[in-house]
């Protein structure tokens, strides 16, 4: 039997790792700018390990350079310059929280227990960030599960600020249309994408049956979108990635919040909070929108932050701790918006 050694000598993986790059002078990335903190630059060379590993990996897409690579790994620290400083004073905190854990999305469900409970744990995380005389508002999709995770996030966030002795003025929620879900053109009608999914079985189930005539439009698509989901797959990555006709496009979800979000902060106070209870498939393309790819799915309740500078034209959006500043696309109005 060979021998086993109980022990070893030799440093461990990721001390030898620096040690080579001390020995190459690669520790600061080479081509970070020298006024970058050190944390900052040693975050861009480690993207740039990553980039090269992303190109290698058999599900990269096609054509993938280390260039793109490297911007989707990009380091997720936020450094504000001195000059986003002065700016930021007086912006409102809006977040779009995805709803708690739900039923199903085979119909218009409510939330599980589990569900309110992540919704009560996020309305007591949020508080935290509450200070006295604030103004908080809940506006929220019109759907049961948004509906219900608003509810929830408050009665947390009023049991915090009773035990943490703040005195807020705390809203109730209110159902606000801008911040719904995609929707569908479905046989006619536009419906939410979860109320279309029982119109599209029952057409889906009588074509099958009786084998007759030709499947419109709609409903090809939304057989596509649904046999995403049922093979294991993300039908959201499918809505942001594949043009289809009869499915309200992410680009003009993402101006219908920008606009919810302005109409929402013009209504209060400077010093108030907005949390928006809503879907992950907008939330998720405000996301990517802003940092110029898919960041991935939201998980129930999570949420992403934007911080709206108090001349409604920027804003910066943070999302699992990567943070840009963006224009606010509601002030223009090309032609192929409507």
């Amino acid at each position: 039997m060979p021998h086993v050694p109980s022990s070893r000598d030799e440093a461990p993986a990721y001390l030898l790792r620096y040690e080579r790059r001390r020995a190459s002078g690669s520790d600061s990335g080479g081509w970070a700018d020298t006024d970058e903190p050190v944390f900052m630059a040693r975050a861009r060379a480690r993207a740039a390990e990553r980039a090269l590993m992303e190109t290698a990996r058999p599900d990269s897409p096609p054509g993938a350079t280390e260039a793109y690579a490297r911007v989707t790994v990009s380091p997720r620290e936020i450094v504000p310059p001195e000059s986003f400083r002065d700016r930021m004073a007086g912006s409102v905190d809006v977040r779009l929280i995805r709803h708690g854990e739900t039923q199903g999305y085979s119909a218009d469900g409510g939330l599980t227990p589990l569900g309110h409970w992540q919704a009560h744990r996020k309305g007591q995380d949020l508080a935290r960030g509450v200070k006295n005389g604030m103004t908080i508002r809940f506006p929220h999709a019109p759907t049961a599960r948004a509906q219900q995770t608003a509810e929830s996030v408050r009665a947390g966030l009023l049991q915090a600020l009773a035990r943490y002795g703040i005195e807020a003025e705390v809203l109730e929620p209110h159902p606000a249309p801008l911040f719904r879900n995609f929707k569908v053109w479905c046989d006619g009608t536009e419906q939410d994408v979860t109320q279309a999914f029982l119109h599209y079985v029952t057409v889906m189930e009588d074509f099958e049956r009786n084998g007759q005539g030709e499947r419109p439009g709609w409903l090809v698509e939304m057989d596509r979108f649904w046999n995403v989901q049922a093979g294991g797959g993300d039908p959201i990555t499918s809505w942001l990635r594949v043009p289809m006709h009869f499915f309200e496009p992410p680009a003009i979800v993402v101006r219908r919040f920008w606009e919810g979000i302005v109409e929402e902060v013009g209504k209060g106070p400077s010093d108030q909070r907005v949390f928006v209870c809503t879907h992950s498939g907008p939330i998720r393309a405000v996301a990517t929108a802003a940092v110029g790819h898919d960041p991935g799915e939201p998980y129930n309740t999570e949420d992403v932050r934007i911080r709206v500078f108090p001349s409604l034209r920027h804003a910066i959006v943070t999302y699992r701790g990567r943070g840009l500043e963006v224009e606010i696309p509601t002030h223009v109005k090309p032609s192929w918006v409507g």
